[in-house]
């Protein structure tokens, strides 16, 4: 009965490698190759092989995979813990990217969201050492994670997205995010704004520092007032956004423009000010950052910096990979651009 899966009372003939060489009239071994994506193979030998697989509907052994390799063919995604994970558009996206890469390269993915409060001294170690992992992706650690300091010197391949340091131990994928913001200043400062506020990210993450640097340093070029009270900390969180327009507006110097470290809180500013009858973009223009798949839909439609969340997702898996598999050495550092997307708030 081997190969033999049974289906009701059928039985049902699982294709195998020998069952591709035949087909294509190529050793085992070269199908193999083409399998694990090692070896050089023909451009012409490789498609024959691959359509085979196609049409013979042929999937890769795990457990011989596993045991030949000595891997787990698994990798591991740390997320932050937050209400309704899977509703968050940024992880979402991000996840989505990671999980098209872990799928073609026939490796398994582990997600672990992790709380602030549930990190213990070694919670990273704690991971590696139970060996069910190849690699490890970190979704926006913060910088002043104690954990992170031993994990860094383990050696264990690991990969943080959204996270920029110059430290040579760290892997990471990044947006431009300091340029991100000087585009989205620019572009208000184009339309006219002089009186631009700011709510920021957390400043305990490298993308929330890199976006006010942005932001601050163009005013400054710009020749545009630094107002200590329009810069408002509000840790990517919508609620504290939303709250925090009441202090902005409240007053006889109100801003033209409300510039948002993300669009979760972007959304969340439009909402207000449509509440108190303040009119977006004619009184004030409000602009957002990451290019969630929300933002084309809210009204009016928000104006956005778009991060390229799939291909961050994706670079950072074939990233790992590649270092599970020793196919490149760290440190891997990649800084992607950004584009500023106009709508309807802005």
């Amino acid at each position: 009965m081997d190969n033999l899966e049974k289906i009701g009372s059928k039985k049902i003939k699982k294709a195998t490698l020998h069952d591709i060489a035949y087909k294509t009239g190529v050793s085992a071994m070269t199908v193999s190759r083409v399998v694990s994506g090692k070896g050089i193979v023909a451009e012409s030998t490789r498609k024959r092989i691959q359509d085979a697989i196609e049409q013979l509907d042929y999937k890769p052994n795990l457990v011989a995979r596993i045991l030949s390799s000595q891997r787990t063919m698994t990798i591991g995604i740390l997320i932050p813990k937050v209400q309704q994970v899977f509703l968050d558009s940024y992880i979402a996206q991000v996840l989505s990217g990671v999980m098209t890469v872990v799928k073609q390269q026939n490796y398994r993915l582990m997600i672990y969201p992790i709380e602030e409060v549930e990190k213990s001294n070694n919670i990273y170690l704690d991971i590696v050492r139970s060996k069910l992992l190849d690699g490890l992706i970190m979704l926006k650690p913060r910088i002043n994670d104690p954990n992170l300091e031993a994990l860094f010197n383990s050696g264990f391949p690991t990969i943080l997205i959204n996270h920029r340091t110059d430290d040579p131990r760290v892997n990471f994928i990044d947006s431009k995010n300091s340029e991100g913001s000087a585009i989205a200043v620019r572009y208000l400062y184009e339309k006219g704004c002089r009186q631009i506020a700011y709510i920021s990210g957390s400043q305990l993450e490298s993308n929330g520092i890199d976006r006010l640097e942005g932001y601050q340093n163009t005013m400054r070029q710009l020749g545009l007032s630094l107002k200590s009270d329009w810069i408002i900390e509000a840790d990517f969180d919508a609620g504290k956004a939303y709250h925090a327009v009441d202090g902005l507006v409240n007053g006889g110097n109100k801003p033209d423009a409300i510039f948002c470290a993300d669009d979760y809180m972007a959304i969340a500013v439009i909402k207000r000010l449509l509440e108190i009858e303040i009119q977006v973009p004619d009184d004030i223009a409000v602009v957002g950052f990451n290019n969630i798949d929300l933002a084309r839909y809210t009204r009016p439609a928000l104006t956005t910096i778009r991060q390229p969340l799939l291909r961050i997702g994706k670079l950072a898996a074939e990233s790992l990979i590649t270092l599970i598999e020793n196919s490149v050495q760290s440190p891997i550092q990649t800084l992607l651009d950004l584009e500023l997307i106009v709508r309807e708030s802005a």
